[in-house]
């Protein structure tokens, strides 16, 4: 699966790019999310988000882990997450670049996810659904949490 887009936030790159990194700001943009914390791993640090989506037969909570790929403040940043739970696991991979514009910040994101077990079984047009209705409801948060946050 596949899933490109761009959106505008009313606010600095710099403050846009930190928001992104927060987890006080993700656990407040992401559908569903219960918590947000760093975890300490021996590969490293990563952000363990945890979730319970609102889509019928995928409810939680799922254990979200995410870590960073590359990282070029404030323009460029991946971000690679892998939850796993008894319906089978994603591995999504997100290339985020963000660029100045007359209005604030526009985000550019293109994300690949691979989908393993009893939910790859989901037919495509649920799941892309439920995926566009999970970003929109994340970007319209996270405009809101972006652009009132502390750089």
């Amino acid at each position: 699966m596949e899933v490109s887009g761009n959106q505008k936030v009313k606010a600095p790159r710099p403050q846009v790019f930190n928001a992104l990194l927060d987890p006080e700001t993700l656990k407040n943009s992401v559908p569903g999310c219960d918590s947000a914390e760093f975890v300490d791993f021996p590969t490293g640090r990563q952000l363990k988000l945890t979730v319970s989506p609102n889509f019928p037969g995928l409810k939680g909570p799922y254990n979200v882990f995410l870590q960073t790929g590359e990282v070029v403040p404030p323009s460029h940043l991946v971000l690679i997450a892998e939850p796993t739970s008894s319906f089978g696991s994603i591995k999504a991979t997100c290339s985020i670049d963000l660029t100045d514009v007359p209005e604030g910040t526009e985000i550019v994101y293109n994300a690949q996810a691979e989908i393993e077990g009893k939910i790859a079984m989901t037919p495509d047009f649920i799941i892309n659904k439920a995926v566009k209705a999970a970003l929109d409801q994340f970007f319209k948060n996270f405009e809101k949490q972006a652009s009132t946050a502390k750089v």
